[in-house]
């Protein structure tokens, strides 16, 4: 069996039991990217609690508690931070409804629930909540409001098997429109800086981000490598709207490690083995330059491959529904899937990196090294003037995705 419909099985069997853990956490919820950026983080002020602290139990925090108190479901204690402090690994810190000023920086594994879906409110802050190195593997955060922050509004990294579910993630990226923007917010050329999008995985494994609504942040979910794989997540049935930026859910590969001399380095670097699906990714960079779902390397050396893109809805986007670009000799955009999306009125803003003017909804586009093993099948495209739009890439049978309202169904080069 070739590889990518066998990644697709593998995958398909994954997003079942995923889909599944998704239904309930959207019982709680609401009802272009910079790929070249460079994404680099500061000191995030993580804290790492005590050493010995309340493993197993619940812990509660609530406007009205205090930090002197034992963080009981009858006094509660008044931070999220502090609650978070004294936690010990497995502790649940259950978060009644209010505003929290603060950042959340979460060095361990705890599972953090909103209750009445409380607001973190990061203003002034780098970050809303941050899930931190190896000890937060196993974390979840769910049921909260996040916004306000200066870069990311969740931003989880060099950590793996967390779960981001259920929430709100809204208004953060505000570093952009400082008078001088700094870091991740500093434009490069003429590309905006993006501050690391609502959501950020940056070199997380195994991870699962689901029926969260991520909206009104510079863009919206993000997924990149800069210290190490970004593989194996899931980022399913999340609604990300409405990000005038960047595109709505980016995978960028920024690490130029990740393919040596034409060799795959999965242990160090690379975008791999992800699955985008069941998400609706609508109207983000229409102020900038965004895609409803990107895929794309920075330079030489960088890798995004074997993703599977299933079942997405994207439409009103700047850029194609969904768009791949390889822009430099040495990478790796190979074995990519997209199939069974539903695409409309996409590219409105056309494609200036690959010369093309018109909307879209399929783009494909490599400038130098012809891709391989890219399968697009199963798409329903319509009310574009470009179906498919391909330049270096595998043929793609004109009967294998279904075009409504298109003049040009499929476009090859």
């Amino acid at each position: 069996m070739p590889a990518a419909p066998r990644l697709m099985q593998v995958l398909g069997a994954i997003a079942a039991v995923v889909l599944a853990f998704a239904g309930t956490a959207m019982a709680n919820p609401v009802g272009h990217h910079g790929h070249g950026h460079g994404h680099g983080h500061g000191h995030h002020g993580h804290k790492h609690g005590h050493r010995h602290g309340h493993a197993g139990r619940v812990l509660y925090v609530a406007p009205s508690g205090s930090d002197a108190a034992a963080c009981s479901k009858a006094a509660p204690c008044q931070t999220i931070g502090h609650a978070v402090d004294v936690a010990g690994n497995g502790t649940t810190v259950i978060v009644r409804a209010g505003t929290y000023a603060e950042q959340v920086t979460i060095a361990k594994r705890l599972f953090l629930v909103g209750q009445g879906r409380p607001t973190v409110d990061a203003t002034g802050k780098l970050n809303g909540i941050v899930l931190s190195g190896s000890g937060s593997a196993g974390a979840l955060v769910r049921g909260f409001v996040v916004e306000h922050a200066n870069q990311e509004g969740i931003l989880a990294t060099q950590t793996a098997h967390v779960t981001i579910a259920g929430n709100v993630v809204q208004n953060n990226d505000l570093g952009a429109a400082a008078q001088n923007p700094t870091g991740e917010c500093a434009p490069q050329g003429q590309i905006p800086g993006d501050c690391g999008e609502g959501v950020h995985l940056m070199s997380v494994t195994h991870a699962k981000v689901v029926g969260n609504l991520v909206t009104q942040n510079s863009g919206g979910i993000l997924l990149t490598d800069e210290l190490g794989p970004t593989a194996h997540n899931l980022i399913v049935r999340n609604r990300v709207l409405n990000n005038p930026f960047d595109c709505g859910i980016t995978i960028a590969g920024h690490n130029p490690r990740a393919v040596q001399n034409g060799v795959r380095m999965p242990q160090v670097a690379g975008i791999y083995a992800n699955l985008i699906s069941g998400n609706v990714s609508n109207d983000n960079g229409l102020r900038g330059e965004g895609a409803g779902i990107l895929l794309a390397g920075a330079g030489p050396g960088t890798g995004v491959y074997d993703n599977l893109v299933k079942h997405n809805v994207a439409n009103g986007n700047n850029l194609a529904g969904v768009t791949l670009h390889s822009h430099a000799p040495g990478d790796d955009l190979n074995g990519n899937v997209i199939v069974g999306n539903r695409l409309r009125n996409d590219a409105l803003g056309g494609d200036p990196d690959a010369g093309v003017r018109d909307t879209t909804g399929i783009l494909v586009f490599s400038a130098v090294t012809p891709l391989r093993k890219v399968i697009v099948r199963g798409n329903t495209i319509s009310d574009v003037h470009f179906g498919i739009w391909t330049q270096n890439a595998p043929t793609i049978p004109l009967n294998a995705n279904r075009f409504f309202n298109v003049a040009v169904p499929l476009h090859q080069q």
